[in-house]
């Protein structure tokens, strides 16, 4: 196996930092074993050297390789086009357009992935086209990384980007995206230190948590939410995250198990987990405040704190720490301190429990037993009807039962002889049947905008024959597909999320590419107020027996506020994706750009929100052979 990257620096329209991006950038992956690195800068990080640099590295990769795609630079949006600023964007003219499209990035890229599935994509740029807020930042230190280009060559840009996408194209699977700003914003070049010359922002906090001595075997996902905070600690108004696969670690395709973990954040002087309502939390419930490191350069020992929900307030749940706690230093310095980068929650004791009863009379229910009582989540009862699922033993083998009497999972002899991994199951599931029932919060919670929400399905995926799904009394079966249309109709911009719990009780973030919602702009504004998913393709898994009519739930979650929704999915993943997905006409094409991501939360305010769902039956066979 070779890792292998290309890091792509163009320095243009005013920025300085890029090339220190690149040799920061090159000197991390050397320090993760990568032996085949390419620049492409100054001349060679022209439209045409960019295409050749990503074109070789396809030639050149071999099933097995680990792969990086880095740019930094310039990014652009220039109505639906969607670009990255080659350093002879300049040299455009109207029927030739120099802006290298997403359309393009994600061509190559998707010829990376048919070779390996290790593929790792970092954009260090805006993708705001100079549709971006003034910020409060000192004059002349801080350098946008979007910038306002000429409407030269759009017809040759939509022209081209027409020819490489086509309706049906699959997205990109098993990408990892890495990137430093929502669609519509911002990211930045700053000077890090006096005299040191700029960098990328988002660059130089990647640089620092990638670090193998301070951050061993810790997934993407929670590298980058270490970034997220650094960088929100130097005041800058972007939101970088990790969409697709991120669970990974770092350059490789090996996804360790992680707790639950829920964001915590700091709000006039009380912890809060924001969105804690959707996350299942509620008054009284307990939590574990852990922060990394136990100062804000971490290097130093985990440091955690016992505390309770004391308040709901809105969606937020506002947490209080016990008499009992006595923090000391460093604890005790984090209650008026700034929460270290990473920080984070983990579920104790919730409310909201999901009881399971057991059918077994021997050693293997008694370690069963001591498993389910130490998960926040579950907890046994004797009672059948009240029970989300029967463990049942028999002759060896282990089945787990819904309320209906049908096995949630295939029989494994495997479970009875390993408690844990059948307590996970059972946590999985039991996330699924609380997903399931999520539904508009009460009181000052609720969302006040009303956007216009239409769901519908297609029978046999690719008819072009869709109809509106009512909420609840739908069937949907095997190769059947569904999609969500979210109208934006107030004047204020509004993030969604589509979530789904299927057949097998997995519960998948459908917009995973975009973990803290899809923005939509206000109503009347030049860009998107109106979106359509990709379609997805509902599907029998293997692992599930053949028997019916089974629940399938998709909610549509309009909120007002970005938030990572990335916990309420599924850990444990599906051998075959949960979500098969084909671009819907209309929507904008490219996975890989898609990870960008939403602004800075404003710590002042609450997430309020609404939920729109539809309950269905799935059968496991097509429609037509039914009888």
């Amino acid at each position: 196996m070779t890792l292998r990257a290309v890091l792509i620096g163009a320095q243009t329209y005013g920025l300085t930092g890029v090339h220190a991006d690149v040799e920061l950038m090159h000197a991390v992956l050397r320090n993760h074993g990568f032996t085949d690195v390419r620049t492409c800068t100054e001349e060679l990080a022209s439209y045409a050297g960019i295409r050749t640099a990503l074109s070789r590295l396809g030639e050149a990769t071999r099933p097995g390789d680990g792969v990086v795609v880095y740019y930094s630079g310039h990014g652009a949006l220039l109505g639906e086009l969607q670009y990255l600023v080659p350093v002879d964007m300049a040299d455009s003219t109207p029927t030739d357009f120099r802006g290298y499209l997403a359309e393009e990035l994600t061509a190559a890229v998707r010829v990376l992935t048919d070779v390996t599935p290790n593929v790792t994509v970092v954009l260090d740029c805006c993708h705001s086209g100079g549709a971006v807020r003034e910020a409060a930042y000192e004059s002349g230190r801080w350098a946008l990384k979007s910038v306002e280009l000429p409407r030269v060559a759009r017809a040759a840009g939509l022209e081209r980007a027409a020819a490489l996408s086509r309706p049906g194209d699959p997205l990109v699977p098993n990408v990892v995206r890495l990137t430093a700003c929502q669609q519509h914003d911002s990211a930045y070049e700053v000077e890090l230190r006096p005299g040191a010359g700029r960098q990328g922002v988002f660059t130089a906090a990647l640089a620092k948590v990638l670090d193998p001595q301070r951050h061993p075997r810790v997934p993407w996902s929670v590298l980058v939410a270490h970034a997220r905070d650094r960088i929100k600690q130097q005041q800058v108004r972007q939101w970088p995250d990790a969409g697709g696969p991120s669970g990974r670690l770092p350059f490789s395709l090996e996804e360790p198990p992680e707790p639950e973990r829920l964001p915590l954040v700091r709000r006039d002087g009380r912890f809060v987990v924001p969105g804690g309502a959707v996350f299942g939390l509620g008054i009284e419930d307990t939590v574990s405040m852990v922060f990394p490191g136990g100062q804000p350069e971490g290097g130093g020992r985990e440091t955690s704190m016992a505390a309770t929900v004391e308040v709901m307030k809105a969606g937020d749940a506002l947490l209080c720490t016990p008499p009992s706690a006595a923090p000391r230093p460093p604890a005790g310095e984090l209650l008026t301190a700034a929460l270290p980068p990473g920080s984070y929650a983990l579920p104790v004791r919730v409310h909201d429990r999901r009881h399971v009863l057991i059918d077994a009379h021997d050693l293997f229910a008694e370690a069963l037993r001591k498993e389910l009582a130490r998960c926040p989540r579950l907890a046994e009862t004797e009672d059948k009807g009240e029970a989300f699922a029967t463990v049942r033993a028999r002759n060896g083998t282990c089945e787990v039962l819904n309320a209906e009497g049908q096995p949630f999972r295939k029989p494994s002899g495997t479970a009875r002889s390993d408690p844990a991994r059948l307590t996970a199951l059972l946590e999985e599931l039991a996330r699924g049947e609380r997903v399931r029932r999520l539904r508009d919060p009460e009181g000052a919670g609720r969302l006040d905008a009303g956007p216009e929400v239409r769901f519908e399905a297609e029978h046999a995926a690719g008819s072009g024959e869709w109809r509106v799904l009512r909420p609840v009394g739908e069937r949907l079966y095997d190769g059947d597909s569904y999609r969500v249309t979210v109208a934006n109709h107030s004047g204020v911009p509004l993030y969604f999320w589509v979530i789904g719990v299927g057949l097998s009780g997995r519960t998948a973030l459908v917009t995973n590419d975009q973990p803290s919602g899809y923005r939509l702009e206000p109503c009347g504004d030049e860009h998107r107020s109106t979106r359509t998913t990709a379609s997805v393709k509902i599907y029998w898994p293997s692992d599930v027996p053949a028997q019916g009519p089974r629940p399938e739930t998709v909610h549509l979650l309009v909120g007002d506020r970005p938030m990572d929704l990335r916990g309420l999915a599924s850990r444990d993943a599906p051998s075959r994706s949960a979500c098969r997905t084909d671009p819907a006409l209309g929507a904008l094409l490219q996975e890989v750009w898609y990870g960008v991501r939403d602004q800075l939360l404003d710590v002042g305010e609450e997430f309020h929100y609404r939920v729109w769902t539809v309950h269905a039956d799935a059968l496991p066979q097509p429609q037509e052979s039914e009888t």
